[in-house]
């Protein structure tokens, strides 16, 4: 409210006394002159109240724009009339020696209650305009505050099908050593505990360290190694200065597990599972690689998996993320592009302001 009367009262004082400019640069501004310009100024600010109050109780702003400009050229005929009227009194009775407006030809009198209802009818489209743009902004953030929102459930909703297909895939590898080696299996759980409980502690978090992420496979490769012994061999290659490198949770140990179980775990003779991860220019570059041919479509398992890493990493970071899987001699390839920090900070910025 503070700022309306202050725009009222800087514009309609402003533009009165650039109307009585001209009369001040001949000399002719007198005090009385200065009460008129004054006067003038409390007409305006008045009149445009009161058009502003019909705009806000009869929500004109909620009707459509054929009913709306009826209404804004009607309030200001009626209004710029009334406020013409009543200069033209004021200046009759502060100025009789310059002849009556009202009680003249006419032509003078015209004059001013155009020169009123023009005016009012520009305030009006000002207001209106303001409005809008208000109106349109708030709507976008709204909009914006929607779309975050659902986009935060989807991604909550990706983690909660990694979760449990995660726990069925270790559990079937536990029961399969439980009457083979019950010692082994006991390591195997005490190992699945310290992955359940990394995985639980991630369940909120949007981002987690690489290094954090690379202890959590070293663990599950640790209990599928005590299952498959020599057939699974493991190679890390990941630089040291990506420890703390932010990577969506769980997003290395699905791509690792489709590795394991759709790569090795299908050979007689096992294999090679290679992990790596190199800075970029603008970012990290992850590879798993592992013994074996890719063939799209083949398991609707792995495809879950893929497809749910590819959302969240789009969830996430947008186009600036990528991920595909090819093969390369007897090696399937899985190669994931991320952008760094302020990239993926630049996308949320990007987004909210598009989207808080």
């Amino acid at each position: 409210m503070l700022l309306y009367w202050t725009t009222q009262v800087v514009a309609w004082s402003s533009y009165m006394l650039l109307l009585g400019l001209p009369t001040w640069l001949e000399g002719g501004f007198t005090a009385r002159f200065g009460l008129v310009t004054l006067a003038m100024a409390i007409i305006g600010m008045v009149s445009s109240h009161a058009l502003r109050t019909c705009f806000k109780e009869w929500r004109w702003l909620d009707m459509s724009i054929g009913r709306l400009l009826l209404r804004m050229v009607l309030g200001a005929l009626i209004l710029g009339t009334m406020a013409g009227l009543l200069q033209a009194a004021l200046h009759d009775a502060a100025f009789p020696a310059a002849g009556s407006m009202i009680a003249g030809t006419g032509r003078r009198l015209v004059e001013v209650l155009l020169s009123w209802v023009l005016q009012l009818f520009v305030w009006s489209v000002v207001y209106v305009a303001y409005h809008y743009i208000i109106r349109s902004r708030v709507e976008e953030m709204r909009s914006l505050r929607l779309q975050a929102a659902n986009r935060e459930g989807q991604l909550s909703n990706l983690r909660s099908q990694l979760n449990p297909h995660f726990m069925f895939n270790a559990l079937n590898s536990i029961r399969a050593l439980i009457e083979e080696d019950p010692e082994r299996a006991k390591r195997s759980i005490t190992l699945l505990s310290a992955i359940l409980r990394n995985a639980m502690s991630t369940v909120k978090r949007k981002t987690v360290p690489l290094g954090e992420e690379i202890d959590m496979v070293r663990s599950y490769l640790s209990l599928e190694a005590m299952r498959y012994e020599e057939r699974l061999r493991v190679h890390f290659d990941v630089d040291p200065a990506l420890e703390r490198s932010p990577v969506p949770p769980m997003m290395l140990q699905t791509l690792v597990e489709n590795a394991v179980r759709h790569g090795i775990a299908k050979r007689k003779e096992g294999g090679d599972v290679h992990i790596s991860a190199v800075p970029e220019q603008n970012g990290m570059r992850i590879l798993v690689r592992n013994t074996g041919h890719y063939v799209k479509g083949r398991s609707k398992e792995e495809g879950l998996g893929l497809r749910n890493t590819e959302q969240r990493l789009e969830h996430i970071y947008g186009n600036k993320a990528s991920l595909r899987i090819f093969n390369d001699g007897n090696m399937v390839v899985c190669e994931i592009h991320l952008p760094s920090m302020d990239d993926t900070a630049q996308h949320e910025r990007t987004e909210l302001e598009r989207e808080p």
